[in-house]
């Protein structure tokens, strides 16, 4: 029961974000704000999420989870309203990156009590629950957009609500507040060096994702369709990252999962070629469509970069592997923002898919490179995938990464990241 309130929370969360951050790229393209600064704007929701990613855990060892995980929402919430007061570009980039930070924070106490509720025997399901519940949330989102116009402070006001709605089953919890043990330092060149096509393909996803999440619906608005429509385009994309998420995942276990990262990438590349000439049709359904399918090729690239990273870590490299992780796919959302924003300034709206289509391009070059250069890892030696969407912290990261590695040995107990610290990780060959 416990569980489900959580998750329930978590989902109002995802969804106050997803409605956010659509309408945001709405409105300001009805603003008449430049692609520049739309790009910039977005960009600073990534900014602010590595900001908490990287602060949020100490505030929570001086307070608390409760306290930390109040002020979050309260500041989230009163910050979403801004937006709608001082609708200036300067202002909603300040506003949006402490979005970022706050979101990051409630991110991370919800997933270390999710952790701290479960046990061996649950912690696959209530993971792969989690996913669940925090992509149908930002699905949720995209389809509250219409409800009233951007124009006006309304939509501002229900995202505030629907956060602040969300607080209520965390707040009440009953479960004591867990320990936070993503804290430790990350020696970031050693991870790149461990697995330099995990990095890559994070960081590429990172870019992906940063540019196709949050500039979608600017693309949608720019070549004329509604607010619903372009809301429409948001949910389909992810959408489509859900529905193939575990098939994809289960692929992965069984093949050398470069030649997944390599399918994967070439796919996205291909598909946004297609992203164009759907929109050029009738209708929103079949840019709908061609999003579907791009999002389907994307968002699994996350799952299964972790999984590859996962492949050459042994566990005590886990922890600060996940750190890592974040900070590399963080940046990449920054530059994936500003920078497809830039291209579409330049050279169109469209000219965003096909930024895209060449970053998955130069992706799926450098992962040919590698498995020439390298042997794979055995499918036997492989541990098991967990998927893992977007919007999540170093928690359900890192517990993604141990669950996978760990299968079904013993959980780790508490002193574990102490051990990370402590210990000189021997680092497997680099692939």
């Amino acid at each position: 029961m416990l569980a489900r309130t959580l998750l329930f929370g978590v989902a109002l969360i995802a969804c106050c974000g997803g409605l956010q951050g659509t309408l945001l790229g709405i409105r300001a393209t009805m603003e008449g704000f430049s692609l520049d600064a739309i790009g910039l704007v977005m960009s600073a929701y990534s900014m602010g999420f590595l900001l908490g990613a990287w602060l949020v855990p100490r505030s929570v060892r001086q307070v608390g989870h409760i306290r930390v995980f109040a002020a979050l929402a309260s500041v989230a919430s009163v910050t979403i309203l801004l937006h709608s007061v001082y609708v200036e570009p300067a202002w909603w980039f300040l506003f949006r990156l402490l979005t970022g930070f706050c979101f990051s924070g409630l991110y991370l106490v919800a997933e270390s009590w999710l952790n701290a509720i479960s046990t061996n025997s649950n912690r696959g399901r209530l993971l792969a629950a989690y996913m669940f519940v925090v992509a149908l949330g930002f699905i949720a989102g995209q389809f509250t957009v219409s409800l009233w116009s951007p124009g006006g402070f309304e939509p501002f006001i229900l995202a505030s609500v629907i956060l602040s709605i969300a607080m209520i089953p965390v707040l009440l919890s009953a479960i004591a507040a867990p320990p936070i043990e993503v804290t430790e330092r990350l020696q970031l060149k050693r991870f790149i060096r461990t697995s330099p096509l995990g990095a890559a393909a994070v960081f590429v996803q990172g870019m992906t994702f940063g540019a196709l999440m949050w500039l979608t619906a600017v693309f949608g608005r720019s070549i004329g369709h509604s607010v619903t429509d372009s809301s429409i385009l948001v949910g389909m994309l992810m959408a489509g990252g859900l529905a193939v998420l575990l098939p994809i995942g289960k692929l992965s276990d069984l093949r050398d999962r470069r030649l997944i990262v390599l399918v994967l990438a070439a796919a996205a590349a291909a598909l946004c070629l297609l992203v164009p000439w759907a929109a050029a049709r009738p209708g929103v359904w079949p840019s709908a469509l061609a999003l579907f399918a791009l999002g389907g090729a994307v968002q699994p690239l996350y799952s299964v970069s972790i999984s590859f990273i996962n492949d050459h870590l042994d566990s005590r490299q886990i922890l600060s592997a996940s750190g890592g992780i974040i900070l590399i796919n963080g940046l990449g959302g920054m530059l994936g923002s500003l920078l497809g924003a830039q291209t579409m300034s330049l050279f169109g709206p469209a000219s965003l898919y096909y930024f895209v289509a060449l970053l998955n391009v130069a992706l799926a070059g450098y992962t040919l490179h590698r498995m020439r250069v390298r042997a794979p890892v055995a499918a036997k030696d492989q541990t098991e995938l967990t998927p893992v969407v977007m919007q999540t912290s170093q928690v359900i990261v890192a517990n993604a990464m141990d669950e996978a590695d760990s299968g079904d040995s013993p959980a780790p107990d508490s002193g574990r990241a102490a051990s990370v610290l402590s210990t000189s990780d021997s680092v497997a060959p680099p692939r």
